[in-house]
């Protein structure tokens, strides 16, 4: 046989060890077996004596859209052979095919049961799937419920974000647990933050005045503002309505109602004060009377109370108590206000009537007097 080393080439004995030419070992040597795609790996840090071992659990897109790994890793082994035989049970959870929130969200979107929800509980869930973004590529079985609480307390903004982040997830770990991916729904551990149920309170008349001033030079949120509380519409109606719903000959908008059958087959009446706003907002390219998102306008409403000076327990909801409240102080009857609210009985109405007993304090203080002996 011939030396192995290329360069030498010399002839040796069939039972060489060594060329006794170059002195190039003749046995050749298996290489070492590589770990196959998705086994993972071990390392050491520099300046690190244990070693860490690594596997791939899922994928999550950066701010960028860019694909990025998501690892999980496991340290503190005293030798590499050690860290090498963890990897199994590091990677025991994780599978080439993986189910995440992402893959079973895709199909929830998809499907016509999620097509029948109204437009503002699929918003809702729109909003809910971006907050759950950090941990949607990772395999569900990799998750455990105090990453599922982490996200909803770090993503959260109040109770019902937080509510609609557990309902969707939920439902997502529901389809799950039906198609065998996982063995529990873990979403439904998880705890909600209180829920503050402070009583809605309305725009004062001096809050609305300021409301006409900032929209008569150009600003078009708080028009929107406006025409929610002259209008009694809810805020869901509001980023529902198209401006083909708009019939301005009748100065109604119509197909825009929620909730109840009364709301939904009863039109938004239009005052005469609230035309001229109503011109300016659907003098844009949206199809919408808004141009907001939903979750964009939540999130600019706060911002917006604070910049004005407004009382800071106002909410978007305050706008139709704030229209139910000035329909009884200009004494209109009951049964129109009613009717304005789209209520099926005057119960429900009276609910967003803010009385205010200013006046009939006055009305006291002049006439009942302290009594005299005679």
């Amino acid at each position: 046989m011939n030396c192995i080393n290329k360069k030498c080439s010399v002839e040796l004995p069939d039972d060489a060890v060594y060329c006794l030419k170059c002195g190039r070992k003749q046995i050749r040597e298996a290489k070492q077996k590589l770990r196959g795609n998705g086994e993972g790996t071990v390392y050491r840090r520099e300046g690190n004596t244990t070693w860490t071992a690594e596997v791939t659990i899922g994928w999550k897109k950066d701010k960028n859209g860019k694909r990025r790994r998501v690892p999980r890793t496991k340290g503190g082994f005293a030798t590499k052979k050690e860290a090498l035989d963890f990897l199994p049970e590091l990677r025991r959870n994780t599978s080439r095919k993986t189910a995440t929130l992402e893959k079973l969200y895709d199909g929830y979107e998809s499907s016509p049961k999620f097509s029948k929800l109204s437009s503002s509980k699929q918003s809702g869930y729109r909003s809910a799937r971006k907050r759950i973004d950090d941990i949607a590529y990772i395999d569900i079985n990799a998750l455990n419920i105090e990453d599922l609480q982490d996200c909803v307390d770090r993503k959260s903004s109040s109770f019902y974000t937080a509510k609609d982040m557990k309902v969707l997830m939920s439902h997502l770990y529901s389809r799950a647990v039906a198609q065998g991916d996982t063995p529990v729904n873990l979403a439904k551990f998880i705890e909600l933050p209180e829920l503050d149920e402070k009583e809605t309170v309305p725009f004062s008349r001096d809050e609305q005045a300021k409301l006409w001033e900032d929209f008569s030079v150009g600003n078009k949120f708080p028009g929107l503002l406006l025409l929610m509380i002259h209008t009694g519409m809810m805020p869901g109606e509001l980023f529902k309505s198209d401006k083909t719903m708009i019939d301005w000959d009748a100065q109604q908008i119509n197909g825009c109602g929620m909730k109840t059958k009364k709301r939904k087959t009863t039109p938004i009446i239009i005052p005469d004060l609230i035309i001229p706003v109503l011109e300016a907002l659907c003098n844009s390219d949206s199809k919408k009377i808004c141009e907001f998102r939903r979750e964009d306008f939540y999130d600019i409403f706060p911002v917006y109370i604070q910049l004005m000076g407004f009382n800071p327990e106002l909410r978007p909801y305050s706008c139709r108590h704030s229209a139910a409240t000035a329909l009884d102080k200009a004494g209109i009857a009951p049964t129109v206000i009613q009717e304005i609210m789209r209520h099926s009985r005057f119960a429900s109405t009276e609910r967003y009537i803010h009385k205010d007993t200013s006046a009939a304090l006055e009305e006291m203080n002049r006439k009942i007097k302290k009594p005299t002996t005679v």
